[in-house]
C-alpha cells in the first residue's frame, strides 16, 4: 500500500484537485429564502440535465418511444439509471443533478485509472505520463459542460476502444459498439479497429453481436420508428451558430448586430441557430464538405483493410485514423455543441498511452493545441454564451472573434489529422506485395 501511495500518489492528488475544482464550477443547490437555488459559477449547464429529468418524469406517459428521441434508446436507459436510483431512495428532483454530476464523476475516474494501469515502459519521471496529463486538464478545460453533458459517455467508451484496439480488440469492439449503442456518431471508430486483417473476424464478430443486442433491445422498448429517430433529429436542425460553417455568418452578427441581416433563434430542436443572407449557402457549403469528407474517409479505410499489418505501426495508424475520422465529421458538421470536444479528448489521451518516441511528441503537440481549442469553447460556452445571444457592443465582436479562432483550430487539426492518416497508410504495403525501397525510407523516417 506504501508502494502504491507512492507511486501514484501525485495523479491521484492532481484528479481530485482537478476534478474538485470542475464540481465547484458545477455547483451544489443551496437553501435560500425557504426554498432551493443552485450555487455555482457554471451553474447553467445544468439545464441539459433538468431536461433528462423532466423527460424521464414523462417517460410513463410519452413511452420510450416519445421519449429523449434525440438520442438512442441505450442512452435513455443509461440517463434512467441515476433517476431510478433516486426514485427508490425517495429524493427531490435536484438529487437528480447530483446523481448525474456523480455518474459522471465515477466514470471520469474509472477512464484514468485505466489510462495508469496501461501505463507503458517505466515509471513516468514526474509521477504523470504524457496521457495522464492531457486527461487531467481536459474535464477542467472544457469545464463543468465535461461532467453535465452525455457526450462524456460515449467519448470514454471511444477513448478505451482506442486504448485497447491493438492488445484486446475484441474488447475495444464492445466498447465501440456500446458507444455507438449510446450515441450514433462513434461507429465512424469501427472500420479502424477493423482494419488490422489479423484481429478483423473477432472484431466484426463482436461488434455485430452487441450492436444486434443493443437493436433489440431498442426494438422490443420503443419500436422500429425509434430507432431513427436519432438521425432524423440531427437532419432537420438548421446551422447552429457554433458550427465551423456558421463562423462567417456569426462574425458578420458579432460585428454589426441586427444591423448586418442575421438573427439568432431558439430552436425546437433546443439549441440555437442563426438565420440570415448567407445561411443557406453556408448550409450547402457544410453539405458538400460533408460529402468530400466521407469519400476521403472511405479512402483511408479501404487503405487500412488494404494495408495494415499487425505489427509495426498499427497502433499509430488506428489511433490517426480515429482522430482524422471522428475530427472530419465535427468539422463539416450543421450542429457543434461545446461538449463535442469530449469526442477528441478521450482517444487523444488513448493515443498517447500507446505511441512512443517520435510518434507520441507528434501526438502531443496536437493534443496540446486541442487543449487550448477546448479552453476557447470553455471561454465561449458558458463564459461568455449570453454575448452570442444577445448582441452586445463590447461582447459580441470579443465572443464571436474567439469563435473564429477555436474553429479555426478545429479545422487545422483536421487537417493535420487527415495528413497524418494519410503519410501513414501511403507509407504501407500493399497486401501481398514486399515495401518498396521509398515506401521503406519513408517508414524508418517516420519511426519513433
Amino acid at each position: 500500500m506504501i508502494t502504491f501511495s507512492r507511486r501514484y500518489l501525485l495523479v491521484t492528488l492532481a484528479w481530485l484537485v482537478t476534478r474538485g475544482w470542475v464540481v465547484l464550477l458545477y455547483g451544489f443547490p443551496a437553501a435560500a429564502e425557504g426554498s432551493f437555488s443552485w450555487w455555482g459559477a457554471e451553474w447553467g449547464v445544468v439545464g441539459d440535465v433538468n431536461y433528462y429529468r423532466d423527460s424521464l418524469d414523462a417517460l410513463a406517459t410519452d413511452g420510450v418511444a416519445g421519449t429523449l428521441v434525440e438520442y438512442p434508446v441505450p442512452a435513455l436507459l443509461l440517463l434512467w439509471i441515476p433517476y431510478a436510483a433516486i426514485g427508490l431512495l425517495n429524493l427531490g428532483g435536484e438529487a437528480y443533478i447530483i446523481a448525474v454530476l456523480a455518474m459522471a464523476a465515477l466514470t471520469d475516474l474509472l477512464f484514468m485509472v485505466l489510462l495508469v494501469r496501461n501505463r507503458r515502459g517505466t515509471h513516468p519521471r514526474f509521477g504523470i505520463s504524457a496521457a495522464e496529463a492531457l486527461w487531467l486538464v481536459a474535464v477542467p478545460a472544457l469545464g463543468a459542460t465535461a461532467y453535465a453533458r452525455f457526450d462524456l459517455f460515449p467519448g470514454i467508451m471511444v477513448g478505451l476502444a482506442v486504448l485497447y484496439a491493438v492488445r484486446r480488440p475484441k474488447v475495444a469492439a464492445a466498447f465501440a459498439a456500446f458507444a455507438t449503442g449510446a450515441k450514433y456518431w462513434p461507429i465512424l471508430v469501427i472500420p479502424a479497429l477493423a482494419a488490422n486483417r489479423a484481429t478483423r473476424r473477432g472484431v466484426i464478430l463482436t461488434v455485430a453481436g452487441t450492436g444486434i443486442a443493443l437493436a433489440g433491445l431498442s426494438l422490443v422498448l420503443g419500436g422500429w420508428d425509434r430507432l431513427w429517430t436519432p438521425l432524423n433529429y440531427q437532419g432537420e436542425r438548421g446551422l447552429q451558430i457554433e458550427s465551423v460553417f456558421a463562423t462567417p455568418a456569426m462574425y458578420e452578427w458579432g460585428h454589426g448586430g441586427p444591423e448586418s441581416g442575421y438573427a439568432i433563434d431558439y430552436t425546437e430542436w433546443k439549441a440555437y441557430d442563426i438565420s440570415g443572407p448567407m445561411v443557406e449557402a453556408l448550409l450547402l457549403a457544410a453539405t458538400v464538405a460533408s460529402v468530400v469528407a466521407g469519400a476521403l474517409v472511405i479512402v483511408w479505410w479501404v487503405l487500412a483493410w488494404r494495408r495494415l499489418p499487425r505489427g509495426a505501426r498499427t497502433e499509430e495508424t488506428i489511433v490517426w485514423l480515429v482522430l482524422a475520422t471522428v475530427a472530419a465529421f465535427l468539422v463539416t458538421n450543421k450542429v457543434l455543441s461545446p461538449q463535442y470536444m469530449l469526442w477528441l479528448l478521450p482517444a487523444a489521451s488513448a493515443g498517447l498511452v500507446l505511441l512512443r518516441g517520435r510518434a507520441r511528441r507528434q501526438l502531443g503537440i496536437w493534443s496540446v493545441v486541442l487543449v487550448v481549442a477546448t479552453l476557447l469553447t470553455h471561454e465561449i460556452f458558458p463564459r461568455m454564451y449570453g454575448y452570442m445571444l444577445t448582441f452586445n457592443d463590447i461582447g459580441s465582436p470579443w465572443i464571436t472573434e474567439v469563435l473564429a479562432w477555436r474553429n479555426g483550430l478545429l479545422v487545422l487539426l483536421f487537417l493535420y489529422a487527415a495528413w497524418r492518416t494519410t503519410r501513414l497508410l501511403a507509407a504501407l504495403p500493399e497486401r501481398g506485395r514486399p515495401a518498396t525501397e521509398d515506401q521503406e525510407r519513408q517508414t524508418l523516417a517516420t519511426s519513433p
